[in-house]
């Protein structure tokens, strides 16, 4: 009967042992994947022209607006996350990438890429924007870190 007990309790111990290490291989496993995000961000140039609008019985002619966007717009991260972004300047000019609350202000002439790491260590919601030009001209996007 000891031997029986003994056995058992092995085998109790051996699966609690054997569940709390696949729970703490699963819980490393998803840290891992929180520890690291790669984005690539394209900075493309919008050039448009519009000889003639007429809207509510006005016309206006010769229009041009020409907007620089990041695409994508919005980043997000949880907190603590080591962050990678490749920035790909598709635009005719350089652009400049700024995340202020990061003190990260890169510029990235026309044609070229650069890589930029950080680690996410302030929750909020950030502003990228081009310290380059004017902000109606290039739209800013927004860089989320989750708590």
């Amino acid at each position: 009967m000891k031997t029986t007990k003994a056995l058992c309790a092995s085998f109790v111990l051996g699966l609690l042992l054997t569940g709390t290490t696949q729970a703490e291989d699963k819980k490393a496993e998803h840290h891992q994947h929180k520890e690291e995000q790669h984005f690539k961000v394209i900075v493309n140039a919008y050039d448009t022209n519009i000889p003639e609008l007429n809207v509510e019985g006005v016309t206006v002619k010769n229009i041009r607006a020409f907007n620089v966007l990041n695409e994508p717009e919005t980043l997000a991260v949880h907190k603590g996350t080591k962050v990678k972004i490749t920035i790909e300047n598709k635009s005719p000019i350089s652009e400049g990438f700024s995340i202020d609350a990061y003190d990260i202000k890169e510029v990235v002439k026309a044609g070229e890429s650069k890589t930029i790491s950080f680690v996410a260590d302030k929750a909020g919601a950030f502003p990228i924007w081009c310290q380059l030009h004017p902000k109606n001209i290039h739209l800013p996007g927004t860089f989320n870190v989750l708590e």
